[in-house]
């Protein structure tokens, strides 16, 4: 795909009292653009909610919002859209670049991993009828109507909540390609994932048992005497203070009891052996928000590999 032209292009002055005002407080023109690409771009939608930390893909009507150059942007299969400009000469003045900007991303294709999560329309008091209604907290929001409001807007998923019932079904997005690569449409097929729950509570059994027999052979064997060293009449032997801690102890307690409630999700899919870009699609974050949990976890923990984190992880009890 290449745009190459645009047309259709309207440009129009925002008629809400509370958009068009200056720092005194007084009336000022705001205009927002409108324009009809040469071709689709329907297919660039996952690319750019891949690509973009702040891309929201809206199920209906299907379009993309994103920020480009500071402007909050529209994008359609067939139409685009930008708001807010002091000028109608510098709202037709956008439309280039952000062209531009879509031929890039679509030259990137192959380096971007697409995101299918689309938001689809979901009413907040819906929401809040499957929640317990406790305002217990362990979502990390203040209310169940706040925690409502956020799945609503497609900010967080609706697991995250504690008290949620079992789903009755469950579906996964497929995307659809043609000989070409691009992407034609999605489908969406019922799933089952209780397999995959137990296959990772498999796989932490499995570290939890590892991690067992390492620390059961790093003990020494009661039964082995110890060595006995003869000294000389006069030295003093060297004895360890009971006061001293046990070495390591402080660096794993303290740090573990720091980390927060996402930075622990992201080390459980770190010792389930998930790479970043995974972590990603499963977290619904980007992967460079991935790498600045992991840091943080690694500062935290005080080593400096994901072995050694997840090790970590599983003898301080945290997955």
């Amino acid at each position: 795909m290449l745009l190459k032209s645009y047309s259709e292009v309207d440009c129009v002055v925002s008629d809400d009292p509370r958009i068009g005002m200056d720092a005194d407080r007084m009336p000022v023109k705001v205009w927002s653009l409108s324009f009809k690409p040469d071709q689709e771009v329907g297919f660039l939608f996952p690319y750019l909610n891949g690509a973009l930390d702040d891309a929201l893909w809206y199920e209906r009507p299907d379009h993309v919002r994103f920020l480009f150059e500071g402007r909050r942007c529209l994008l359609y299969p067939d139409r685009a859209a930008a708001h807010f400009f002091e000028t109608r000469e510098s709202a037709v003045a956008f439309i280039r670049p952000l062209m531009d900007f879509l031929n890039s991303l679509d030259a990137r294709k192959s380096e971007i991993k697409p995101n299918f999560n689309q938001i689809r329309h979901v009413k907040i008091p819906e929401v809040l009828k499957l929640l317990p209604q406790t305002n217990c907290r362990e979502c990390g929001f203040p209310t169940c109507m706040a925690f409502a409001a956020a799945v609503a807007r497609g900010k967080i998923l609706a697991d995250q909540c504690p008290g949620l019932a079992s789903p009755m079904s469950e579906s996964a997005v497929y995307p659809v390609f043609d000989r070409q690569g691009n992407l034609i449409h999605s489908l969406s097929l019922k799933i089952d994932t209780a397999g995959l729950k137990r296959r990772i509570k498999d796989q932490d059994l499995r570290i939890r048992s590892l991690e067992a027999r390492l620390e059961t052979k790093a003990r020494p064997n009661p039964s082995e005497p110890e060595p006995v060293t003869e000294s000389a009449p006069d030295s003093v032997p060297e004895t360890k203070s009971e006061s001293m801690p046990d070495p390591g102890s402080e660096s794993v307690a303290g740090p573990a009891a720091a980390l927060t409630d996402r930075e622990i999700e992201v080390l459980t899919r770190i010792a389930q052996g998930y790479t970043n870009n995974e972590i990603g699609g499963l977290l619904f974050i980007s992967p460079h928000t991935v790498k600045s949990h992991m840091i943080n976890i690694f500062n935290k923990f005080g080593v400096s590999d994901r072995t050694q984190a997840a090790v970590l992880g599983v003898r301080t009890g945290l997955i």
